[in-house]
């Protein structure tokens, strides 16, 4: 019995040993492939280093093409084959703020484009030809210093151009990419346009500002979130110029995790805007050692709690405590001389909105 016993043991030994020699060698092998990968990056990076802005841009959109290869394996889960109607942008929706690829949901107008309506499976091809194939378009507002309409900022926007040249917008597209995983993708591909937007702007506008929108998908994905304060601290001398924007209510649920993450970014020098903003009653101590320096109100939410016989809202206050905080209030969605006028009286700091400029290509942005 004995013997049995210790024969045993021998074989088990034996197996043990070359089940050890074969994760040797497979540990060698993810050594070498680690190896030549970063290799690969280091070239790759000295390339872009050398590589003319435009350059950089293409193949950074390449790279993210690749990316949404891995991501499209969500895809069949999420495809349900509905079809979604295109809502009223001015009405808000879905994507009428929070969303780094929409913005604050300014309505985008352009003469000759039409517009789409897709079902889900349609709407998620789309998404991923115009990321691969660079069919993602860069939009630009005007945000002007009041009362001299003097441009200061502008926000950016992303559209998606279908194979038929109609645009997607992010009230149509946001939710599928939700559903798809695809968000965060979205996100970097803005991302990508507005570091080489603020790279060539700094040279020739250097006192404009750009504000980029991160979704609160995004702001949730910790992978995503880590690799995005990563790349801004590497270039942290965009920091002057590039202004990160977060909805009310993506901030007001975020956990510990959030505010360390923003604290990590603040400290790599970059500031923060407030979007979507419909609770008034804010902590703006609070929130500027966060480092948000700019709160958007819409033009019509402040006119009902501001102005009247009984305002809701001390204005004299409340542009006080913005401005012990080191805050400045940014009023959007201004579209006509008499709503200016109006705003004008409550001492606002900057305007944004189709009085001033609608979204526009970048390529034929002002």
């Amino acid at each position: 019995m004995a013997a049995h016993v210790a024969l045993a043991q021998r074989m088990r030994a034996r197996m043990l040993e070359r089940r050890l020699r074969e994760l040797t060698a497979d540990i060698d092998i993810l050594h070498g492939e680690m190896e030549a990968t970063r290799a690969d990056l280091d070239t790759l990076r000295i390339r872009l280093d050398d590589m003319p802005d435009a350059e950089k841009l293409s193949l950074e959109l390449k790279v993210l093409g690749g990316l949404l290869k891995q991501l499209s394996v969500k895809k069949e889960a999420a495809v349900s084959g509905r079809a979604l109607a295109a809502p009223d942008a001015r009405a808000g929706g879905v994507g009428g703020g929070g969303s780094g690829a929409g913005g604050s949901g300014a309505e985008i107008k352009r003469p000759g484009v039409p517009s789409v309506v897709l079902g889900e499976a349609q709407l998620l091809e789309a998404i991923e030809r115009g990321l691969r194939e660079e069919k993602v378009e860069l939009y630009l507002q005007p945000v002007v210093s009041l009362p001299q309409r003097k441009r200061r900022f502008y926000e950016c926007y992303s559209r998606i151009m279908t194979e038929g040249g109609g645009l997607i917008t992010p009230e149509q597209y946001i939710p599928v990419a939700e559903r798809a995983g695809l968000v965060a993708a979205i996100d970097n591909l803005l991302l990508v346009r507005c570091v080489q937007l603020v790279r060539r702007a700094r040279r020739d506008q250097p006192d404009v500002g750009f504000f980029c929108n991160i979704s609160s998908a995004s702001l949730a994905d910790a992978d995503f979130f880590q690799d995005f304060i990563a790349f801004m601290a590497e270039n942290r001398q965009l920091a002057e110029t590039l202004i990160f924007e977060f909805d009310q209510a993506s901030i007001a649920a975020g956990d510990y995790l959030t505010r360390v993450n923003l604290q990590r970014l603040r400290g790599c020098g970059y500031r923060f805007s407030l979007d979507q903003v419909t609770d008034m009653d804010l902590d703006l101590e609070d929130l500027a050692s966060q480092g948000f320096r700019y709160i958007k109100v819409g033009a019509h939410l402040l006119h009902e709690l501001a102005r009247g016989d009984r305002p809701v809202l001390d204005m004299r206050a409340f542009k006080g405590a913005l401005d012990r905080s080191a805050v400045d209030l940014i009023v959007e969605k201004i579209e006509s001389e008499d709503m200016l006028l109006d705003l004008l009286e409550l001492r606002v700091d900057f305007g944004q909105g189709y009085l001033f400029g609608e979204p526009r290509p970048l390529a034929g942005a002002p």
